[in-house]
């Protein structure tokens, strides 16, 4: 996991962690200013918790395993965050769109608002 840097709505810059690979993906740039939040961003953060949610993007795949009568699907479901207000309101990531990570091709299903 890296240590990137998470825009706010309200403008203010957080600390978050993921993957460079998730960082890299669909544009994702982290804000160029400096950190001046001491609330961390976290991806998994439950109601209860005290923190904040960024905002992102629902991603999801089908998967088909076996064969004849026994083809089984299920689709697979991740959330990226997206670093800046001006990417996430930018048409690169519109829904039914694809993106890669790692070598894994998603398609995009909805935009997720922050949540405090």
């Amino acid at each position: 996991m890296a240590r990137t840097k998470y825009e706010a709505d309200a403008g203010t810059i957080h600390v978050l962690r993921m993957s460079a690979g998730r960082i890299a993906a669909a544009g994702n740039a982290p804000p160029a200013a400096e950190i001046n939040s001491p609330i961390k961003a976290k991806i998994s953060k439950s109601n209860k918790e005290f923190g904040l949610k960024p905002r992102g993007i629902r991603l999801n795949r089908t998967l088909t395993a076996g064969s004849g009568a026994n083809i089984v699907t299920s689709v697979r479901y991740a959330f990226l965050p997206i670093l800046t207000k001006a990417i996430f309101d930018g048409a690169t990531l519109a829904a039914e769109t694809t993106i890669t990570i790692g070598s894994i091709v998603w398609t995009i299903g909805e935009r997720v608002a922050e949540d405090y």
